[in-house]
């Protein structure tokens, strides 16, 4: 609202434009300014309802998520604890609870990811453990739950929608 009342006399310039090829071509560009600044004040309140800083904007997609899972399962397996490793890089300063406002680094998103992780019930770790930890395809998802193909895709892509649910949601735009 406070964007459009700052640029009324732009947006009035725009929308008079004579040539309509120009006009709709205006309209169009106005609507994508308009949408982004209303993403933009979407991100912030979510991120202060759900407790982050309001400058950060870590929302998990399913692909980025994805690429992530795989290190995030590895230290589950392996043991490895990625919050011990968060505070050797701050040279032994003792730190509070990482979560991605903390300057947006890998290694809290990773951590933040971990925590979650854990709380799925253990069908859903499995089933993402197998999906993006051991590389199997949704054939072999499938053979192993004994069901169709769809349905372990459905039942991969509900586990990973659980996943971006304890993380704070998907992001408010979508």
């Amino acid at each position: 609202m406070a964007w459009a009342m700052t640029r009324s006399s732009y947006i009035s310039e725009q929308m008079l434009e004579p040539d309509e090829e120009k006009r709709k071509h205006n309209e169009s560009r106005l609507a994508y300014q308009m949408r982004r600044v209303a993403e933009r004040y979407a991100r912030k309140e979510k991120a202060l309802k759900s407790g982050y800083q309001t400058t950060d904007e870590a929302y998990y997609e399913s692909a980025g998520l994805g690429q992530l899972l795989p290190f995030v399962i590895a230290s589950v397996v392996d043991g490895t604890v990625l919050e011990q490793i968060q505070q050797m890089i701050q040279d032994g300063q003792p730190k509070g609870k990482s979560s991605p406002s903390e300057g947006g680094n890998l290694l809290a998103t990773l951590i933040d990811i971990k925590r979650c992780f854990l709380k799925l019930d253990v069908q859903d770790q499995h089933l993402l453990r197998l999906r993006h930890f051991d590389n199997y395809t949704l054939q072999q998802i499938a053979g192993q739950l004994e069901c169709a193909v769809s349905t372990a895709d459905r039942r991969c892509q509900q586990a990973l929608r659980r996943l971006i649910e304890l993380l704070g949601g998907p992001s408010p735009w979508q």
